[in-house]
């Protein structure tokens, strides 16, 4: 079965021109033409999907008849979507939208469990003044509670990815993540790299700072450990031979993020997978404190992969 075969993205109708615009703000329409690219390349259906969530209290501030504005939202809004169908099916694919009332991230999720998409587009916020990608509140929301992988891009001259990376701790959804990329890296021709970030715990037990002989053929063992738990890894997803794969094996000196982040400036990643952590059978994610720090640091697009015993805290309207 391919990877891919039902492709959602995540619409907001007010990020436009003007309700019923389908110029959209840049992260919309990221989001938009990566859904595309991917339903293209990977054969799948596309659903273009929004929410319409207007308090009482922003509807009375824009003055007129609830009722009425949330009507003429809905229509216009209908019609926004509409031109994407069309777009989509002029381009060969099988879409369709979806507008409902209620809060975007919330719907979204629902959408996801109830359509059984294999994954959720959204755009992120423009970048900040440090350079970095500011991820909405939608996109957080989505990255902890949302049952199917989930991929937050940012504005790029063309949405397909030129260099990709796993970053892998080893686990079993590290391996997911890994399924995920090998089938993305042979849809792009992107570069496929598969980091793991080691740390040296007996380090912190010596604490002399010194690095002897005896620290060095440690630290060799900790890598070489790694390196071989990563090719079998790989091995188990890919077979002995995957194309376009290289391994890395990075000192995290008890910081795993910061190796991560300093291969994507070095390397010029445009996008990162990697895999959120289950809270021991308690609904919902907790991302874990690695891919929390990069979900608020990462300065290209991420494509977060939730784990086999996943439970969305959610539940259906």
């Amino acid at each position: 079965m391919a990877p891919f075969e039902k492709v959602l993205v995540g619409v907001d109708l007010l990020q436009a021109d003007g309700v019923g615009s389908t110029n959209f703000s840049p992260p919309v329409a990221e989001a938009i033409k990566h859904g595309l690219w991917l339903a293209e390349k990977s054969a799948a259906s596309v659903t273009f999907f929004a929410a319409i969530d207007l308090p009482e209290e922003t509807i009375a501030s824009l003055g007129g008849d609830a009722a009425h504005m949330a009507g003429q939202l809905r229509t216009s809004g209908g019609r926004a979507l509409d031109h994407l169908v069309h777009e989509a099916q002029a381009r060969g694919l099988t879409a369709d939208a979806r507008l409902v009332r209620g809060e975007g991230w919330v719907e979204l999720t629902r959408e996801a469990e109830r359509g059984k998409y294999d994954v959720v587009i959204v755009g992120t916020r423009n970048v900040g003044a440090v350079g970095r990608f500011l991820f909405g509140s939608t996109a957080m929301k989505l990255l902890h509670n949302c049952p199917c992988p989930v991929w937050v891009a940012r504005p790029e001259p063309h949405p397909l990815p030129t260099s990709i990376l796993v970053a892998s701790d080893l686990s079993e959804v590290a391996e997911n993540a890994l399924r995920l990329g090998l089938a993305l890296g042979a849809l792009s021709g992107a570069k496929v790299n598969l980091l793991h970030a080691v740390d040296y715990p007996l380090d912190r037990l010596w604490s002399t700072g010194l690095l002897d002989t005896s620290t060095q053929i440690y630290h060799d063992k900790v890598k070489a450990d790694a390196r071989q738990r990563l090719d079998e890894q790989l091995a188990r997803v890919a077979g002995p031979h995957p194309a376009k794969v290289e391994l890395h094996v990075a000192e995290g000196l008890s910081i795993a993020d910061t190796a991560i982040l300093d291969f994507i400036r070095v390397h010029h990643v445009d996008l990162l997978l990697m895999g959120t952590m289950a809270r021991g059978g308690i609904p919902g994610v907790f991302i874990g404190n690695t891919a929390e720090r990069l979900v608020t640091h990462v300065s290209c697009s991420l494509l977060a992969v939730k784990p086999a015993d996943f439970i969305s805290p959610i539940g259906p309207s």
